[in-house]
């Protein structure tokens, strides 16, 4: 592991060589046009032909300068390539007067009412320099504020841009085609694999109002986002001689509407593991999907259902619906479990929030003996995420905090408070480097551990929470010596990923944690491993086979445990 480490650090230090520029500039003082310069002239290729000689350098070097510099507003700028004294490419530069705009004007046809809007939002100001990129921003700008003002189909035309090179100036004439005046109309849907007003429901657009095209798009958005559609379309139809109202014409293509998924798993401390997903999607013609879960494993097996309503009653709200039964033999307890729940989620750009109310029956066996628990819970939730792939991610960050006030009642009796956080971050180092990092944090109010069911308590160690130590291993024990939980929890992770290839990549981490009897982090228990991994990567995910070791190693602690998954570890 050492070895890698030093090699991922090697390869971060070391960066590409720095290759010999075509050509050296003279003659430019500002830093910003001379580095503008530079990158435009660029560097010497190593496949550059030995016979080409410096001069020949020299001029190419020159011929890119020229263009930049006519770019910036330099119509008569001297561009001179020569060689230095030491023969090597120079490209002498004499900038001279710079190009300045002495007028601004926008033609549109065939609505002429449109020269405002369009001269409105040109940012170009008279006497400023003849930049064609500014040019280029300001076109764009223009037609970005017709489309959003009734003409969503105007297009660019030619731009007529004239230059006086007796006075060093120019005018500059921006022209639209901006097609008809638009109001949206009436709502049509093509098929009937959808409820037109689930549809409708989604529109931003109102009937009557102004058509904007990225308020068109925004809808488009919106539709293919949906797990019904492979496709969208939103149009605008022929407008309608009395009114001038533009029908809203919506085409879907629906996907699939079942899939089936499958996984496997395997850890050393939790065996082997595999799970299906049956997927029936657009079940009630609104975008619903049931989702049918079985998972057989070493340790647990189950079986579940979810029914999500998305955009229920208002859009970005969902309704869902679980149920679930699941039985788990770990060292820490046996349990077979009923679990129904059903909850509410917003969406609000990158957060999220929502409630569920969660019923758990379950019957318990551990270090205590048997005991019948029936939990009542209410889920309080909120998230935000701006990660860029949930099941790779490279970039961003994802905290969630989840307050759940529950009752439990049967053969045991406690009221409590459940809190948890998780936060994870990733960040870029270079091209093919990202650090991340996670941290969880849980604790549990109002109780003690030994008035928790077990499967309530809170445990650390395994592969999804320290890996290196087994699964629950870091943990408060029983009597009996095993497992028996806690009632706080705190865990962290830092990897180091590096993507070597296309498809290869590899990890080295370092994960610590451990649960504890009170209602606080005990820092005291905290234990470590750090591991190594490699990565293979599919379209959608890697698959990641990891290999870790303890730093803290304790009697009966294995040597090394081996974890095969799909996803990163976090």
């Amino acid at each position: 592991m050492k070895s890698l480490i030093v090699s991922l650090a090697v390869l971060m230090a070391c960066g590409p060589a720095f290759a010999a520029p075509l050509a050296t500039i003279e003659g430019i003082a500002d830093p910003v046009l001379l580095g503008a310069l530079q990158s435009a002239v660029g560097e010497r290729a190593e496949t550059d032909n030995p016979a080409d000689g410096p001069m020949r350098q020299a001029r190419t070097a020159a011929d890119r300068a020229r263009r930049l510099l006519r770019s910036e507003g330099y119509y008569r700028a001297q561009v001179d390539p020569r060689l230095d004294s030491r023969s090597q490419a120079v490209v002498h530069i004499t900038l001279g007067p710079r190009v300045r705009i002495a007028t601004i004007d926008a033609l549109t046809t065939p609505d002429l009412d449109a020269v405002p809007v369009a001269r409105g939002a040109i940012t170009l100001s008279p006497d400023a320099p003849l930049r064609a990129a500014d040019v280029i921003a300001s076109d764009a700008l223009g037609l970005a504020a017709l489309q959003d003002a009734g003409w969503p189909s105007a297009e660019s035309g030619d731009r007529r841009v004239r230059v006086d090179h007796a006075t060093d100036t120019a005018t500059v004439q921006f022209v639209y085609d901006t097609g008809p005046f638009s109001v949206y109309g009436p709502f049509e849907l093509d098929g009937d694999n959808w409820r037109p007003g689930f549809i409708a429901g989604l529109s931003p657009l109102t009937r009557g109002a102004t058509a904007s095209r990225t308020q068109i798009l925004e809808y488009q958005r919106r539709l293919d986002a949906l797990a019904s559609v492979r496709t969208s379309q939103v149009m605008l139809g022929d407008a309608d001689p009395a009114t001038g109202e533009r029908p809203v014409r919506v085409e879907l293509t629906p996907t699939s509407r079942h899939s089936i998924e499958a996984s496997l798993s395997f850890a050393t401390s939790e065996g082997a593991g595999a799970n299906f997903d049956w997927t029936r999607r657009n079940m009630f013609l609104g975008d619903e999907t049931l989702t049918v879960q079985a998972g057989i494993a070493t340790l647990q097996q189950g079986l579940g259902a979810t029914l999500t309503l998305p955009h229920w009653r208002r859009y970005q709200q969902t309704l869902s619906f679980s149920a679930g039964l699941l039985s788990q033999e770990t060292d820490a307890f046996d349990q077979t479990e009923l679990l129904l729940s059903a909850g509410v989620t917003r969406r609000a750009g990158h957060l999220e929030y929502g409630a569920a109310t969660r019923l758990d029956i379950s019957q318990v066996t551990d270090a205590t003996g048997p005991r019948d628990a029936n939990t009542l819970a209410l889920d309080l939730s909120a998230a935000y995420d701006t990660r860029n792939n949930p099941l790779d991610p490279e970039a961003g960050l994802r905290g969630s905090l989840q307050l759940s006030p529950a009752a439990t009642f049967g053969d045991v009796e406690t009221r409590y408070v459940r809190v948890e956080a998780r936060a994870s971050s990733y960040y870029r180092l270079s091209g093919d480097l990202v650090a991340a990092a996670r941290m969880r944090i849980g604790t549990v109010l109002g109780t003690s551990a030994e008035s928790l069911p077990a499967d309530l308590r809170l445990y650390a160690g395994g592969g999804g929470s320290v890996r290196g130590y087994s699964y629950q291993s870091l943990s408060p024990l029983g009597i009996d010596g095993s497992p028996f939980g806690g009632q706080s929890v705190t865990e962290t992770s830092l990897e180091l990923r590096w993507r070597a290839r296309e498809k290869w990549g590899a990890v080295a981490f370092l994960d610590s944690g451990a649960a504890s009897t009170a209602s606080t982090p005990d820092f005291s228990e905290f234990r470590s491993a750090v591991g190594i991994g490699v990565r293979y990567y599919f379209d959608f995910a890697p698959v990641r086979f990891d290999i870790a070791t303890p730093l803290d190693r304790r009697s009966g602690d294995a040597a090394v445990q081996i974890y095969f998954s799909l996803g990163q570890a976090f």
